[in-house]
């Protein structure tokens, strides 16, 4: 076969999750306002990113407001550049499925301000909070939940559909696997899923009730993803620096990125990066090193769509 004639290497998609819950007092570089959003969002899209991730913010907290997304996404797409744009459906306990349904009624009501995807995790997370300085032994650590249950992903992945809002399936466990499986027989899940790997632990006894950031828990929530669902296409990070094994065995087994201030705001060797840009170059860099080129945004609606 002449060289002309090659299979082109499969391209992978770079998501720049750009602010998360990440606060400020972590890294004064985080974006908060849909101005800065907007501001980051173009900045990882010259990068090189294909999608970026938002979270709306009422400064450092949680935030889920129709009109801070609706500036954020419209300020995005005034660019002929735009990246498609991811949204999330994380939210504390005691706010309903049906809130983030809401939302999607709000913003898909015009093109300029509906979301091109949303996250949307296969089940609980449970995450203790770390110790105080000095408390005493065992600490009396609080406890953070943050919950989807059965009806409320019957709820936003019918409301996804009918939208045109494709979910990001976040598989942070074996039981959310079991939970993707539950769904599809249930006819609430595309043909061809786009799965998001989350390894959201630092490490085993952080306190967070997930999978840890190795690359041994992505070969094994990735092949459980590809047992169930061998036509799906899938996209993996981690946090921190021991994310970079995971980014970097996804990107060697034909999976995707996703790298940005929400899952890590430092690069491998510790040094704390200064905006989502720097960590896009790393993702960049990494995917031409492996010999896989960028894919655009085109391709990555084909993909994520399937």
């Amino acid at each position: 076969m002449a060289t002309s004639e090659r299979i082109r290497p499969a391209p992978v998609i770079i998501e720049a999750a750009l602010n998360g819950g990440r606060s400020r007092r972590e890294h004064p570089g985080v974006p908060c306002t849909p101005a800065e959003v907007a501001a980051a969002a173009l900045d990882a899209a010259d990068a090189g990113a294909s999608i970026v991730h938002i979270h709306a913010r009422s400064g450092d907290e949680w935030s889920a407001s129709p009109a801070w997304y609706a500036d954020a996404i419209s300020l995005i797409r005034r660019s002929e550049s735009a990246p498609l744009v991811s949204i999330t459906s994380l939210r504390p306990a005691g706010v309903p499925g049906n809130a983030v349904v809401s939302l999607l009624d709000v913003l898909c009501r015009g093109r300029r301000t509906a979301p091109d995807l949303i996250s949307v995790n296969l089940g609980h997370i449970v995450s203790w909070r770390p110790p105080a300085p000095f408390a005493p032994m065992p600490p009396a650590r609080a406890t953070d939940h943050f919950t989807n249950d059965h009806n409320d992903l019957i709820a936003i992945l019918t409301a996804c559909d009918r939208f045109g809002v494709t979910p990001e399936l976040g598989v942070m466990d074996l039981g959310f696997i079991n939970n993707a499986v539950a769904l599809r027989a249930e006819g609430v899940l595309a043909e061809r899923p786009w799965f998001l790997v989350e390894l959201d632990s630092p490490a085993y006894g952080s306190g967070r009730q997930v999978a840890a950031s190795t690359a041994e828990d992505y070969d094994v929530l990735a092949s459980r993803v590809r047992a169930q669902f061998p036509n799906a296409a899938l996209a993996a990070h981690g946090v921190d620096a021991p994310g970079y094994a995971v980014l970097r065995r996804a990107l060697a087994d034909g999976g995707h990125l996703r790298v940005g201030f929400e899952d890590s705001i430092v690069l491998p060797d510790g040094v704390r990066a200064d905006t989502n840009v720097d960590l896009v170059h790393w993702a960049v860099q990494a995917a031409e090193k492996a010999g896989r080129p960028i894919a655009d945004t085109e391709e990555a609606r084909r993909i994520t769509s399937g």
